[in-house]
């Protein structure tokens, strides 16, 4: 049984909610050293409160992420101090292209500003002995895979495995498949293959490789051999 919840907001997300430019620029006054500005609620309610505030969160977390300090930036994007404050607080909103010359202060695109807003961490949860039991591609007699969670959005995903192989498990070098895999020996020993190099792994050995080569075991050492098996990718 997988538990599947959606909560908080990641640091570093990369989609931005529909809507959220036009939002910021609709409500937004000029926050220039010279313009006007504003403490007042942004267009939405509380939903551009939500905005103002996510937007000034991530200015922040991306100018400390290169140690600039506020005036610098305040200086660079053509704002003064103040207002910079107030972005950063979420208590001011600012123009379109306040927003535009931030971002080019900071060396990132105008859509990196709103990553951080309106998005939710996925995460899923597998207590212990409770994984699915699946059948992938090219699976034989000996073979086992319990599938330990995955991620439920976003461009990336990982399928996390417990494998396990016995004695009926044919010799099969010939596994091919895109991403990235990371396995980590729990038990057992073997002689595993990839590409042209041939290795001996035990427990606590650890192998990563780009799987789009050929690999796989050679030859079981011990009547059992279990490891975790994570693979990376992208959704397509």
């Amino acid at each position: 049984m997988v538990d599947r919840k959606r909560d908080g907001k990641p640091p570093d997300g990369k989609r931005v909610r529909r809507g959220a430019l036009s939002m910021m620029t609709r409500a937004g006054l000029a926050a220039t050293g010279g313009g006007p500005s504003t403490n007042q609620e942004p267009e939405g309610g509380q939903g551009g409160q939500a905005l103002a505030a996510a937007v000034g969160q991530e200015i922040r977390s991306l100018r400390l992420s290169l140690s600039m300090a506020a005036n610098q930036l305040a200086e660079a994007a053509r704002l003064s101090n103040g207002m910079l404050s107030k972005i950063e607080r979420g208590s001011a909103t600012p123009s379109f292209t306040t927003l535009v010359s931030i971002a080019a202060a900071l060396k990132v695109p105008v859509a990196r500003l709103f990553a951080s807003y309106n998005q939710q961490a996925d995460y899923s949860l597998v207590r212990a002995g409770q994984g699915i039991a699946v059948q992938r591609r090219g699976q034989r007699a000996g073979l086992s895979y319990e599938l330990l969670g995955h991620l439920l959005s976003g461009e990336k995903y990982i399928e996390p495995y417990l494998v396990t192989l016995t004695s009926e498990a044919a010799d099969h070098p010939g596994f091919q498949h895109t991403g990235i895999e990371f396995m980590h020996m729990l038990e057992g020993a073997m002689v595993y293959r990839y590409a042209d190099a041939s290795m001996e792994l035990r427990p606590g050995d650890t192998l990563v490789f780009d799987a789009n080569f050929v690999h796989g075991h050679e030859r079981l050492l011990t009547p059992t051999v279990r490891f975790l098996s994570v693979v990376f990718n992208l959704r397509t």
